[in-house]
């Protein structure tokens, strides 16, 4: 029996001694616990020395994986009841109630779960962070607790809930290097549940990132440790400045390297922007880790180029170029930022949400749609049956517009009377296209 099989073996076990307790039937109990100590062990490996986190406190649900780009919070409180809310502030409630434990498994049971209509999600603990073995009512909805990969059944993506310990710690940090005459850019996310991500890429030139790796971190004596998914923990240092020094890979093929990180003050909103206007004018717009930007337009064989640094206050958004003191203002909001450059107002649409996205629908059908959107504003969709040699089903243009949704940003396709909406995901869009007055649902990336 494979060690995974006797670990599920092994809880299945606990809910029948659970069972067996309510008939005052208690005696195999212990053994029970023990198999599943065992079990543990053997899937875990060696127990090590681990710092000990409460239940109570605040954590992050991230539900990307599992099909959705949306983010929502659990508040466990020191008396053991919980509230779901769509956002920290905990001002709105999507669910809440009592938590009960058995011999490691919690049980959340709902203010409103009543004996003829059970609602309740069971979940365990994994270091300070929550992993859920049924699924979570959350509002009206009911998340699952695990997918497959579309791309690779062998990864399983869990329901987790990401604790928030060692908050004050949370960033992104940018570091710098060369080995070997190759320089590199690292970045590296502190965020809920200990986690961390580091992607390095090289420093001149586009494509895509290098080396990537996820894993763990802990803050302890003073230093900060990682330990990369499948590794061994590595110490670090944290500087008086909040700096950190931490030994990275710069590829997978290099040894680790000290590298000093640094935080990266405007990170969120770092990136590529691109516009399109008219008579072929276009524009580009990169803004850093550190404040400052890069514009660039161009029109048939001239160009322009300014830089300097920015900010970003609520949604407004300031460019001071070099040389000048007079700022100049526009807004940027989700994926979309207005700003007066060079003399042109300019609409700029993020570079995530730019270029050709293909993809199939969620059920049997095999239709597959091609979705270019362009830097000015338009697109064009073609939807083709492969099944009957690639028969056009659609075949449009028109513009696109992008607005704020109640969980994430929308796109919204128009061509002439003809509306279609879909939600913008971390990987691409989640559209729905009317075919013959069937309405389908196509997940579509790059």
């Amino acid at each position: 029996m494979s060690k995974l099989m006797r670990l599920t073996l092994a809880i299945l076990l606990i809910g029948l001694v659970s069972m067996l307790s309510a008939c005052g039937k208690t005696e195999p109990e212990q053994a029970v616990v023990q198999e599943v100590e065992q079990a543990v062990s053997e899937v875990q490996g060696p127990a090590v020395a681990e710092e000990t986190f409460e239940l109570y406190g605040d954590y992050a649900i991230d539900i990307s994986n599992l099909g959705m780009a949306l983010t929502f919070y659990l508040r466990i409180a020191e008396d053991d009841t919980f509230v779901l809310s769509a956002n920290r502030a905990f001002s709105d409630d999507r669910g809440s109630g009592t938590i009960g434990e058995l011999d490691g498994t919690y049980l959340m049971i709902y203010a409103d779960s009543t004996p003829d209509r059970s609602k309740t999600a069971t979940f365990e603990r994994v270091g300070p962070n929550l992993i859920f073995r049924s699924i979570l009512p959350y509002g009206s909805a009911n998340i699952s607790f695990e997918k497959e990969d579309d791309d690779n059944p062998e990864i399983i993506y869990q329901l987790t809930g990401d604790k928030y310990v060692y908050e004050e710690y949370y960033d992104t940090y940018l570091g710098f290097g060369s080995v070997d005459g190759a320089r590199y850019d690292y970045v590296l996310q502190l965020g809920a549940g200990a986690k961390y991500k580091l992607v390095v890429n090289y420093s001149l030139g586009e494509g895509l990132p290098v080396y990537e790796e996820m894993g763990s971190f802990r803050i302890s004596g003073g230093g900060i440790l990682i330990t990369p998914a499948g590794g061994e923990e590595l110490a670090g240092s944290i500087l008086a400045d909040g700096a950190l020094e931490l030994e990275v890979r710069p590829e997978d093929t290099l040894d680790r390297t000290k590298v000093l990180f640094r935080v990266a003050t405007t990170a969120e909103h770092a990136g590529t922007w691109h516009g399109q206007g008219e008579a072929g004018i276009t524009a580009r717009l990169d803004l850093d880790y550190f404040g400052g930007y890069d514009f660039t337009s161009t029109q048939q064989d001239e160009s322009y180029a300014e830089a300097g640094a920015f900010a970003v206050t609520q949604g407004v958004i300031t460019f001071t170029t070099e040389g000048q003191e007079t700022p100049l203002s526009g807004t940027k909001a989700g994926y979309v930022l207005r700003a007066s450059l060079n003399g042109f107002d300019w609409v700029l649409y993020d570079e995530a949400i730019l270029g050709e996205f293909t993809g199939g629908t969620m059920v049997n059908e095999a239709y597959l749609a091609t979705l270019q959107t362009d830097a000015d504003g338009s697109y064009t969709l073609t939807i083709v049956d492969q099944d009957r040699d690639s028969t056009e089903l659609v075949n449009e243009a028109g513009v696109f517009t992008i607005l704020p949704g109640p969980m994430s940003y929308v796109l919204t396709l128009t061509h002439d009377e003809t509306v279609r909406v879909g939600d913008i995901w971390p990987s691409g869009f989640n559209m729905t296209f009317d075919i013959d007055g069937t309405n389908y649902s196509f997940l579509l990336t790059k």
